[in-house]
């Protein structure tokens, strides 16, 4: 008995120590997110300056490349720490830490500029042609609008929205709510992007306390906590959380058995950006194989078919004006830092062939759906859950450093999002460190340099540009491929010596 309550009081003394350097930590990481990125790129003072980006302000002052590299850095190594640390926390002060800080920096980051991209001023120039002038942002452009206040600030003037139905009625909705101002409606769109991460981490952490209590205050802190998620989601207004949230839905659905449910998810996160398509195979067959018997299956099959027809008429109903808005060729002659790009631009130097912008669609194509096809029969030998979370991680990130011809860092949302929910283990370390890895080369250090501070010649930038932003991803990715083919045939020979040695005492 006594060595019983000893235990009981070592953990909760070790819980105590948890909680106290959690707090510290979330303390250090407000303050680096609030003095290192919102005081010297805030919104209020850069507002009247269109487009501004990382290489704008490192040309009159170099350091800026260093001084940005060493605060992700540390900012990522906190994160690290914070995570490590929930794995080993526990209790409602522990909880109370962890979101409010996660509050507290959503709040701050909310006021930073925008120097990712101009995205978000992509989204609100759309959202004000359907929600101001009651125009189409799937057939009309930015150019047709060209007195709006934010004209000057769209990075696409010329192109119709890529975003899916059920994005543009919600932001449609808030550029009518937030007026002219830029400062107002920047914020605005932030919200809504604060909003669905919040309902995120309330996911994550339903999901959890549900189906792996001893992980669930270190998930949330690995989704709330995210640096590259906060970063994108609240400092650059980035609606990839958006189309995420949907991804946490249908993992939530599938823990209830509720597969329509599960499908109608994916289906409304494809309304807004076309990825979670890629998934409904995985989900149909979880549903499938858990259903009890060919009547609950056939109802499912067209209760889901009838509900999944009716959500996208209705959606795309206000929109609607052929097979062009789906916009399906729009970003199909698009490559940036990846590995169809390399391969694009060392065609087009080395064998002089011009248009291969197809093949090489139709190749990255087919190869994302044999990829899915095989996380398919993974999940048709093993239905559950969990697997379906470890096939939707595997997809997406086969996606983004192997497939997708126009990659941005901030697409890793995606699969953070869904690594939240996983043990700690190879894949999810990929996950991270594609993110923190992407976000540096790509948009802080590579980014600026080869195509605006020193930019190298247009037909060597893509070549070298996909190895220094995705090259660490890459590597990691192929020592974890070679230590599980290492393993598989390790296996092979056992089995085959334990069939050996049957067969010999026989």
């Amino acid at each position: 008995m006594l060595g019983y309550n000893t235990s009981i009081s070592k953990a909760l003394t070790q819980s105590s120590l948890a909680t106290h350097i959690l707090a510290n930590l979330a303390g250090m990481s407000f303050l680096i997110y609030l003095f290192a990125l919102v005081y010297p790129y805030n919104l209020f003072e850069l507002s009247p300056y269109p487009r501004l980006a990382v290489y704008r302000f490192a040309e009159s002052n170099p350091l800026v490349i260093i001084w940005l590299a060493l605060v992700f850095v540390v900012q990522g190594g906190l994160y690290w720490l914070g995570w490590q640390v929930a794995q080993q926390a526990g209790g409602r002060t522990a909880w109370l830490i962890v979101l409010g800080s996660a509050l507290a920096f959503s709040v701050v980051l909310l006021f930073f500029y925008p120097l990712d991209a101009a995205d978000i001023f992509d989204y609100i120039m759309y959202a004000r042609i359907s929600g101001i002038y009651g125009g189409n942002p799937f057939r009309e452009v930015a150019q047709q609008f060209a007195t709006d206040p934010f004209y000057p600030y769209a990075a696409w003037p010329g192109t119709p929205s890529d975003y899916g139905p059920i994005w543009e009625v919600l932001a449609g909705g808030i550029a009518r709510l937030a007026g002219d101002n830029v400062i107002v409606t920047v914020i605005a769109f932030k919200l809504l992007c604060g909003l669905f991460l919040a309902t995120g981490i309330g996911l994550v952490a339903v999901i959890l306390r549900r189906a792996a209590p001893e992980r669930a205050l270190a998930g949330v802190t690995f989704l709330a906590w995210n640096p590259i998620i906060l970063y994108e989601t609240m400092g650059n207004g980035h609606n990839d959380i958006a189309m995420a949230i949907w991804l946490l839905a249908a993992v939530w659905a599938i823990l209830s058995r509720r597969y329509t449910l599960a499908v109608l998810a994916l289906l409304s996160g494809a309304l807004i950006k076309f990825i979670p398509l890629l998934l409904l195979p995985i989900a149909g067959i979880v549903a499938l194989r858990n259903l009890p018997n060919l009547r609950t299956r056939l109802h499912f099959l067209a209760i889901t078919t009838f509900t999944a027809t009716a959500l996208i008429a209705i959606i795309y109903s206000r929109y609607w004006y052929g097979l062009e808005s789906l916009g399906l060729g729009r970003r199909a002659q698009l490559f940036t830092a990846s590995l169809p790009a390399m391969l694009q631009a060392w065609l087009q130097l080395n064998w002089e062939l011009k248009d291969i912008d197809w093949p090489i669609n139709m190749i990255t194509a087919s190869l994302t759906l044999l990829f899915v096809g095989w996380q398919s029969w993974r999940t048709w030998r093993e239905p559950s859950w969990l697997r379906f979370c470890q096939a939707t991680l595997h997809i997406l990130l086969f996606y983004l450093l192997v497939t997708c011809t126009w990659f941005q860092q901030w697409y890793l949302v995606w699969p953070l999002c869904v690594a939240a929910l996983l043990p700690p283990g190879p894949v999810v370390y990929l996950a991270l460190i594609s993110g923190g890895y992407t976000l540096l080369s790509k948009h802080v250090i590579f980014g600026p340099l080869i195509f605006r501070l020193r930019p190298l010649p247009e037909a060597w930038r893509e070549i070298v540009f996909a190895p220094v932003v995705l090259g660490l991803p890459w590597l990691y990715s192929i020592f974890l491929l070679k230590d599980h083919i290492l393993r598989w045939f390790r296996g092979r020979i056992a089995d085959t010596q334990g069939i050996k040695g049957e067969n010999g005492t026989m």
